[in-house]
């Protein structure tokens, strides 16, 4: 019995010093973590491309209507390829104000009355400096409507103002 336990306590020791001597890899540099990554990698790319990433549906009252989108604006039958790290419109609602940035844009604000007694606020991008419309009266105006409680202060509208200027257009 003695000797057993000897036996088990060099055995114990000799694997003791031969893993403290190996070259250490990890979990990527190990087969076994590379075939899991590139495994679950192949399998979201297969669901991605075939679940995920779609052609819009169009839906109008008529199909004059339906061919008019078609022909002028032939996105709406091209594949649509949402964000592949957040697909999800909820996902990117909630993860939006984490990672937005917010470019600088000033406004000049137009506040009308109206005969009911309530009150229209207008921020005008007048884009002055372009040069593709010097003329304010050819410069295309862009009209963004943010949601029920959005403003022109909310990134997406800022980013879209910011492409507008690089177009040469105006927003309202």
């Amino acid at each position: 019995m003695q000797r057993l336990a000897m036996d088990l306590r060099m055995l114990s020791r000799d694997l003791s010093l031969y893993l403290e001597h190996q070259v250490r890899v990890g979990f990527f540099g190990s087969g076994v973590g590379l075939s899991l990554i590139l495994g679950f990698s192949v399998a979201y790319a297969c669901y991605y491309l075939s679940s995920i990433a779609k052609k819009p549906q169009l839906v109008t009252g008529g199909e004059s209507f339906s061919r008019f989108l078609q022909d002028h604006c032939p996105v709406v039958t091209e594949t649509y390829y949402p964000t592949v790290w957040c697909w999800e419109s909820r996902g990117q609602t909630l993860l939006r104000p984490f990672i937005t940035s917010k470019p600088p844009v000033q406004y000049r604000n137009e506040l009308i009355k109206t005969a009911d007694g309530g009150q229209i606020s207008l921020d005008w991008f007048d884009n002055d400096n372009n040069k593709c419309y010097m003329d304010a009266g050819t410069r295309p105006t862009i009209l963004l409507l943010p949601g029920l409680t959005g403003t022109s202060k909310e990134s997406y509208i800022l980013h879209m103002i910011h492409l507008s200027e690089e177009l040469g257009y105006r927003y309202q």
